[in-house]
């Protein structure tokens, strides 16, 4: 089976790539920039460029079985809460993948959508009315409803993947996560606002994975995925976890606010028809992350 994986330079599409590796898959990673493929892997991984119009997609999809989209522009601190402007061209792009996939007969196509799809709250299923959280949500949601538009209209399969809040090793600076372990490797404090009582529902990267392989091991599969362990980890857990395995310190910004309580997802559906659930606690993720670091 042949698979194109777009955005493979990124966290996800590195740990994901690394571990299909050890299939007998047929792997093409593609983006915009071959020098950074380049970078990301090896001369036995299969890298293509591409501009990501239409008649480049529909030349590199040739062939292709399986489609994995991870590319994405993502939210940063600078994004203006109003304008989904700045994610138009997630929405081209996923447009011009499904028509390439459309004319050449691909048999799937999986989607990485986010928890930012819905309100905040607990509970939350595949069958809610979507209220995006944030700016990014409400391009991610217009893309699944696009997706399960187009799911009618053709016959590819498509999986679209509503994740939880990343993390792992590896992950992009200027996460909470990312800098507690960056701190903590370098034994200095963690900086925790107010009490540490604002949650968060995290996933680690190598259960994603996990989701992926499942998927791949079937392209009749379709449908709308919550992926997440079903709870969330209040920032405090976070820190004291982190803080015990590294044995480091927390220091709390008192006259800082707490953030918001997150979101929770119910994630009963991946359950019952994909028989998937997280098999990373916190604290295992923590003892694993810490692991990786070492190893370096």
């Amino acid at each position: 089976m042949n698979i194109l994986i777009t955005g493979a330079s990124g966290f996800l599409g590195k740990t994901l790539v690394k571990e299909l590796q050890k299939s007998d898959l047929g792997i093409v990673v593609v983006g915009r920039s071959l020098e950074k493929l380049e970078t990301a892997f090896g001369s036995e991984i299969v890298k293509k460029e591409t501009d990501y119009s239409l008649g480049s997609l529909s030349v590199l999809i040739r062939g292709v079985d399986v489609v994995v989209h991870l590319a994405s522009q993502l939210m940063t601190r600078h994004t203006d809460p109003l304008k989904i402007s700045d994610f138009y061209e997630n929405l081209q792009v996923v447009e011009n993948l499904m028509i390439a996939c459309q004319k050449n007969s691909v048999k799937q196509f999986i989607n990485t959508s986010s928890i930012s799809v819905y309100h905040l709250g607990k509970n939350l299923s595949e069958t809610d009315f979507l209220a995006p959280s944030n700016i990014y949500g409400v391009s991610k949601a217009s893309i699944d409803s696009y997706l399960a538009y187009f799911q009618n209209k053709t016959k590819t399969n498509i999986v679209s993947l509503r994740l939880a809040r990343l993390y792992g090793a590896g992950e992009r600076e200027g996460l909470m996560f990312t800098d507690f372990i960056n701190k903590a490797t370098r034994k200095q404090p963690l900086t925790v606002f107010g009490k540490g009582k604002s949650t968060i529902d995290y996933i680690y990267v190598k259960d994603i994975v996990d989701v992926f392989q499942i998927i791949l091991s079937n392209s009749l599969i379709r449908g709308f995925y919550n992926v997440g362990t079903g709870k969330s980890y209040s920032i405090q857990q976070i820190a004291e976890e982190i803080a015990e395995i590294f044995e480091t310190k927390i220091q709390y910004i008192e006259d800082k606010p707490d953030g918001v309580l997150g979101s929770e997802m119910n994630v009963s559906k991946i359950y019952e028809q994909l028989g998937w659930k997280a098999k990373w606690g916190l604290k295992d993720s923590v003892l694993d992350i810490k692991k990786i670091f070492e190893n370096e």
